[in-house]
């Protein structure tokens, strides 16, 4: 009984947003303003949402869902309404029985694939998508290693996923191998802050390369670092140009997924559902560093 209150005054949620002025809002100076979504259930949250589609009415969504009762990430697709921005549907894409989350979407000769990261099954899976029946169907293993939070791009002349394959401290690139039908480990590069795994996928902005990294130097996913990449001569190089934090008054703790498609922006940001869990869990990490 006193396990499961503490539980409850201690647990963490994410919230979804969308930024205004979708990257006009992202880029300019200050805080992010933002719109937040209405999530009518009271027993799950969801996370790490990518842009599926943007109609006239509607903003479909595929994201992590997290239930309390039953703590294993499932893909799930949300209808957002366009006016009231609360989630009026809610289909479960894919479940797998072990955890799933940040539902990247691959877009290819006018199909829909998802990979989803799925550390827990020690390799990285690939999914055709069926809009007419929300489902998403198994194609292929394309990266036989544990990897976490992988953005697939051509941007830079070839094939590439971008991802963590150690800890937020390396970000490691793969290529795609024609002959094995895999990605392959090419390039790791190592930084000195842990700000190296992936927050997003890729976008341009004023012609420019850009992608959100989760910086979990202060806690996980406290924030995102906006980094510009450049290519030349063979190499990539990146520049933080600005960090994003969560301007939500209550959910303060965390923003660590950024995403784009068509003009509209999405974010999630994280912080406890009571009042009390913020200062608990502060109390806990000085207590838990001062015995170190």
């Amino acid at each position: 009984m006193l396990k499961n209150i503490y539980s409850n005054i201690i647990r963490t949620s994410w919230h979804l947003g969308f930024v205004v002025n979708g990257l006009d809002g992202v880029f300019r100076v200050g805080p992010l303003d933002v719109q937040w979504v209405v999530n009518p259930y009271k027993d799950r949250w969801f996370a790490d949402p990518f842009i599926l589609d943007v109609t006239e009415k509607e903003i479909l969504l595929l994201v992590e869902e997290y239930r309390y009762f039953n703590p294993v990430g499932r893909i799930a697709k949300l209808t957002v309404d366009k006016d009231t921005l609360a989630i009026v549907k809610m289909d479960i894409v894919l479940e797998t029985g072990s955890h799933l989350s940040f539902p990247n979407i691959l877009r290819k000769n006018g199909n829909i694939y998802i990979y989803p990261e799925n550390a827990n099954a020690g390799h990285q899976d690939i999914y055709e998508y069926d809009c007419s029946e929300s489902k998403a169907t198994f194609v292929k293993t394309i990266c036989n290693e544990c990897i976490w939070d992988a953005a697939i791009t051509d941007l830079f002349g070839k094939q590439q996923m971008f991802t963590a394959r150690r800890n937020d401290y390396f970000l490691d690139i793969y290529e795609w191998n024609e002959s094995e039908e895999m990605f392959v480990h090419n390039l790791q590069i190592e930084s000195k802050l842990r700000n190296s795994r992936m927050g997003g996928s890729f976008f341009i902005y004023q012609g420019e390369i850009y992608a959100p990294f989760q910086n979990c130097e202060r806690t996980y996913g406290g924030n995102i670092d906006l980094k510009r990449i450049t290519y030349s001569n063979g190499q990539l190089s990146f520049e933080t140009i600005k960090q994003l934090f969560s301007p939500h008054k209550k959910y303060n703790e965390g923003l660590h997924t950024l995403n784009e498609y068509k003009g509209v922006v999405v974010i999630d940001v994280k912080g406890h559902n009571h009042f009390l869990g913020k200062v608990i869990s502060k109390s806990v990490k000085t207590l838990k560093r001062l015995c170190r």
